[in-house]
């Protein structure tokens, strides 16, 4: 697994590329795919960390994937 220490501006332009990316993935997807069946409970996971790391109630999280899985590690401004 990757770890990778950001600011937070950083860490919340992670998550919306990863958002971004799993909408455009569900779009382009077969009925039978795994991106569509994964697809909105990831999306469901991606915005709510959204909100937390925007709120500032995280600094280290695993970002939600359908390939790989990323450590990041928020580090104050």
């Amino acid at each position: 697994m990757e770890e990778y220490f950001v600011s937070r501006a950083s860490a919340v332009e992670r998550v919306i590329l990863a958002r971004r990316t799993l909408m455009r993935e569900m779009e382009v997807a077969s009925a039978g795919a795994y991106a569509l069946s994964q697809g909105p409970s990831l999306l469901d996971k991606l915005e709510q960390l959204l909100f937390d790391v925007r709120a500032g109630r995280i600094s280290d999280f695993v970002m939600p994937s359908l390939k790989s899985k990323v450590r990041i590690l928020v580090m104050s401004d």
